[in-house]
């Protein structure tokens, strides 16, 4: 199904406009000792209400390995969301982004068509763990790169100093990928990746949970 713009969307949305709607997909969680490396279920959804910026959504589930089959990570978002369960929420996330000017770079010499814009953004985000974070970064067509100004934690939740996240259109999938400085280990490294498909029918039937949700986890999040 071909993606088309919403009547109602601002101008200014113009460059995120691909994002919109909600995507399901799997991905990877890693951070050295602190996190094992595990297959992970995710959504995420861009919304907007007619102002000039977008409304994200990110949720993270740990999988059910007793009611998943193995992952082979060349297939498509939707069709790994399918073969995983999703057993407890790992993390959530809420943010806001908002475009803030746009300009045209310079054309390569062996440039022979248009050059696309580049549009600024500014993201403010915060999750249940604790952390809240202003992020500058920019979208130059189905790419978008990101990294926080400032981070800010409260008293009991995990040590985050600074992230990156970049964006990427792949043969209409969504791809993205989160590194970041946690946990007081002063290395900056990847912590999370996911490929997502685009959910055409918003009928479609959520994911049923596995028995461990409520519980929580027993490794530090970050998010």
């Amino acid at each position: 199904m071909a993606f088309t713009f919403p009547d109602d969307i601002s101008p200014d949305l113009y460059p995120l406009a691909w994002l919109l709607g909600k995507w399901r997909g799997y991905g990877i969680l890693t951070y050295g000792e602190d996190v094992p490396e595990q297959a992970v279920y995710q959504e995420m959804s861009f919304e907007h209400d007619g102002g000039p910026y977008l409304k994200q959504t990110i949720t993270i589930w740990t999988v059910d390995s007793t009611k998943s089959e193995n992952l082979d990570f060349e297939m498509s978002g939707a069709e790994g969301a399918s073969k995983i369960t999703p057993a407890q929420v790992w993390s959530t996330e809420t943010s806001y982004w908002r475009p803030v000017g746009q300009y045209k770079p310079e054309a390569p010499e062996a440039a022979s068509g248009p050059v696309t814009p580049i549009t600024n953004l500014e993201i403010i985000s915060a999750d249940p763990a604790g952390h809240a974070a202003v992020w500058e970064g920019a979208v130059q067509g189905p790419r978008i790169e990101l990294a926080t100004t400032s981070v800010q934690r409260s008293e009991f939740s995990a040590e985050l100093e600074r992230m990156t996240r970049m964006y990427g259109l792949v043969n209409s999938e969504l791809m993205w990928t989160q590194d970041m400085d946690a946990f007081g280990r002063k290395e900056f490294k990847t912590y999370a990746s996911g490929r997502l498909s685009r959910v055409e029918d918003e009928a479609q039937q959520e994911p049923e949970m596995g028995a461990a949700l409520g519980e929580r986890a027993d490794e530090p999040s970050a998010k």
